[in-house]
């Protein structure tokens, strides 16, 4: 008897460390970008390196191509504590500082940009200025496009946005050669069109001086709201975080409105999302670059109707270590972080963990319980049935299996 209670004990351990082997967790990473289809909060590519390796010189290493999401909509798998990941097709190449846009039906991601390698090494190459993931086919392809600005190819920094008719936007940012030398900084704006797959290039004269580094956020009047970052005027200038930037969608002009309220200090590496109020939420950066130093406050809230900013008095229960270069979602009336350098370390820390903040009581929260409703979320109908290669995620065919140790261990003690 006491033969047959071991070999269930051991069954049952065995068992236990097959699940939890069998979960995928992703590395810390920076530079990824991230997308939101449907209830998936959706992360492509960045750097998994040590952030030692990129101080001198700047080469950039273990430079992923992987692709993973976590589910939203699943309350009982969603948690900070012990979040379920999936993950899904890979890109072609492992890219950093790219940007990411979903389409308006939710059926295709594109990614722009960025500083390409070969998966997960420190060989640069650039292949194509953009990538397209089919959602539904769950299949990259390069879109073949007509009248493509060749100055566009490996920007870097950069920020998309698409407004309802599927024309991407995307502005200035900064560009090096596969073989080094100085970078080259941009002000243009460029234009994507995914209906008719054509690109267009428009050099305005009253545009900001050459940017990268930005926020960007499209409001339902067409008007994209830019803010931080830094200029290029024969250096690098932090862009005044009183300095709002604003470019029209329809008549392709440039437009500036001066910010008051709190003392915002400016920043690179942030990010930025649009709250169901019209107010932009902007949380984390660092004041130079990916080494710091940490900027302040962490999170700021600017108000679009009196162009006044504010600082909320957010309770330190759950509160996140300051990120930069990291990702940042808004799903329903939460803001969800993943991701980025601990910008208090100057750049010795990755971060692994993501971190929910709940934007009306402006609380961290850890658990999706009070977040998910099946109301608040344009993002969240039409949603597309997960085709990922089943060998490729979490293996939840086996999640029995957590409480067979519990069985066995019972009959072991007491039978």
């Amino acid at each position: 008897m006491r033969f047959i209670q071991l070999v269930f004990f051991s069954f049952s351990l065995l068992s236990y460390l097959f699940f939890v082997s069998c979960q995928y967790v992703p590395n810390p990473r920076l530079g990824q970008s991230s997308a939101l289809i449907g209830t998936k909060l959706y992360f492509f590519g960045g750097s998994t390196a040590d952030v030692s390796s990129l101080i001198t010189p700047r080469v950039f290493a273990n430079i992923s191509n992987e692709v993973f999401y976590f589910d939203l909509s699943n309350s009982s798998l969603f948690n900070t504590v012990t979040p379920t990941w999936y993950k899904d097709v890979e890109m072609p190449i492992g890219s950093l500082h790219h940007t990411s846009c979903v389409n308006p039906n939710d059926s295709a991601v594109f990614i722009f940009g960025g500083r390409q390698y070969l998966p997960n090494s420190s060989n640069s190459s650039y292949y194509s200025p953009v990538y397209r993931l089919d959602h539904n086919k769950n299949s990259w392809s390069i879109p073949n496009i007509t009248g493509f600005n060749s100055t566009f190819t490996n920007r870097t920094s950069i920020k998309a946005v698409i407004d309802i008719t599927g024309k991407i936007f995307i502005f200035g940012g900064g560009r090096r050669s596969a073989t080094g030398g100085d970078p080259s900084y941009y002000n243009d704006m460029n234009i994507f069109d995914i209906t008719s797959m054509s690109w267009s290039t428009l050099v305005i004269s009253q545009a900001p001086p050459p940017s990268y580094s930005y926020t960007a956020t499209l409001f339902p009047s067409g008007i994209i709201v830019y803010i931080g970052g830094v200029d290029y005027i024969s250096g690098i200038i932090p862009v005044n975080m009183s300095e709002i930037r604003t470019f029209n969608t329809t008549s392709f002009t440039w437009s500036i409105k001066s910010a008051n309220g709190s003392s915002i200090g400016s920043r690179v590496g942030h990010s930025a999302v649009l709250n169901q109020n019209g107010d932009i939420i902007i949380y984390g950066g660092s004041e130079n670059d990916i080494l710091g130093p940490q900027v302040f406050p962490d999170l700021a809230v600017l108000n679009t109707n009196s162009w006044l900013w504010s600082i909320p008095n957010i309770p330190v229960s759950n509160i996140p270590q300051a990120l930069t270069f990291h990702s940042a979602a808004l799903y329903n009336n939460h803001m969800f972080v993943a991701f980025g350098i601990i910008a208090s370390t100057g750049g010795a820390l990755v971060n692994k963990d993501y971190y929910i903040l709940d934007t009306q009581k402006y609380i961290w929260v850890t658990t999706n319980n009070s977040v998910i409703t099946t109301q608040g979320s344009s993002k969240s109908q039409g949603s597309q049935p997960n085709k990922a290669d089943p060998s490729s995620n979490n293996c939840n065919t086996i999640k029995p299996l957590l409480y067979l140790p519990l069985f066995f261990l019972y009959i072991y003690i007491f039978i």
